[in-house]
């Protein structure tokens, strides 16, 4: 892959990074984790992010190793075309089933919460239409927009977080461990694949002028997406009651609903809904984005923004099978879940191994 003609900077790759991460405190990702943990479900990003850091900064290493290199590039130097396409393409398939299986969740948070006369294929269609003209032009004007709306989604969230300070009972976060240690630990372990997109990003390695900045970039936006997400968590713990947390389906709506500003503003959830739609529009046009570039890596393709379109609607496609919002979340995500965190966990150490092994034949 070539270099960009005006390479990314250090603040694009944070803003990406922190609208393909850290929005997760927004969306269906608390609910997921808050099913079995319940109130301790502040505690399960934190395990998330400790399983998954070992591997990551094996990737890390190697990609800093082989710096012409982007993440396909890397697995086909290392373990062969053949074997690495392999597992390229494993990787794609579950980040393509992350991304449908979410597309599902925001759709039916749109048409239910905002738009419930609404036909759900009117909203698809918009939705991925705005996601494809956006994602046609470029990395670089996605990480620019995502720099520029930065500022509106950070003031929103501050906003939110400001009014549920009011609400919040700290005495609601014990018993500490909720539902168990074991279950908290296991909810950690088992469902850190929700967070994969890290991975996945550093297809995008070799598009800075120089890569310290990718590496700068990423540890800074991941350090920030994390302390987000264990933050929202940590007010959804304290806004909900013990018994009721793991039946609430969308926790940053309904955060936004259950607080006033006075007498007159008695309905401010509709304020905050700018700010929520243009971060999920921007995670959107980035997944989509990357797994197209992975995808054409795979096969070749250098023009991958052809694949857009076509990735786009089977994407839509796919995400309506599923019969309902409960089947798509807690059946179908989670055990994808159970399937995509051994392989993220476990492929860093592969490509470790095997490039000790090159090393030792040389």
């Amino acid at each position: 892959m070539e270099l960009s003609k005006k390479p990314l900077r250090i603040r694009e790759l944070v803003a990406i990074i922190f609208m393909l991460i850290g929005l997760k405190g927004g969306d269906t990702t608390p609910a997921l984790f808050a099913d079995k943990a319940q109130n301790a479900m502040w505690i399960v990003p934190i395990i998330s992010f400790l399983f998954l850091l070992g591997p990551f900064l094996v990737l890390m290493f190697l990609l800093k190793k082989y710096e012409k290199y982007n993440l396909v590039e890397l697995i086909f130097h290392l373990i062969g075309k053949k074997a690495g396409s392999l597992l390229a393409l494993l990787l794609f398939i579950i980040g393509f089933i992350a991304m449908f299986s979410d597309m599902r969740n925001v759709v039916e948070e749109l048409n239910y919460l905002y738009f419930p006369d609404s036909p759900s294929i009117v909203i698809y269609v918009i939705f991925l239409g705005i996601c494809l003209v956006v994602a046609h032009k470029g990395l670089e004007t996605i990480g620019s927009l995502a720099w520029a709306l930065t500022p509106v989604i950070v003031v929103t969230i501050i906003s939110v977080i400001a009014i549920d300070l009011k609400d919040v009972e700290f005495a609601r976060i014990f018993p500490i461990f909720g539902g168990g240690v074991g279950t908290v630990l296991s909810e950690g372990i088992t469902k850190s694949g929700a967070f994969m997109e890290i991975f996945l990003i550093t297809i995008a390695y070799t598009s800075f002028h120089q890569t310290k900045y990718f590496r700068s970039g990423i540890y800074l936006g991941g350090g920030l997406s994390g302390l987000l997400i264990v933050t929202f968590y940590v007010i959804y713990s304290t806004l909900f009651d013990y018994n009721s947390i793991n039946n609430i389906a969308f926790l940053y709506q309904e955060s936004t609903e259950i607080v006033a500003l006075g007498h007159f503003f008695t309905n401010i959830s509709t304020l905050f809904m700018v700010g929520w739609m243009f971060s999920n529009f921007l995670r959107f046009i980035i997944f989509l984005y990357l797994l197209s570039w992975i995808f054409g890596e795979i096969f070749e393709i250098k023009r991958f923004e052809g694949l857009l379109l076509p990735l786009g609607f089977i994407a839509m496609m796919l995400s309506l099978i599923p019969p309902s919002f409960v089947v798509n979340e807690m059946l179908f995500r989670e055990e994808s879940l159970q399937f995509s965190t051994p392989l993220f966990f476990l492929f860093p150490f592969l490509l470790l191994g095997a490039s000790y092994w090159k090393g030792r034949k040389s």
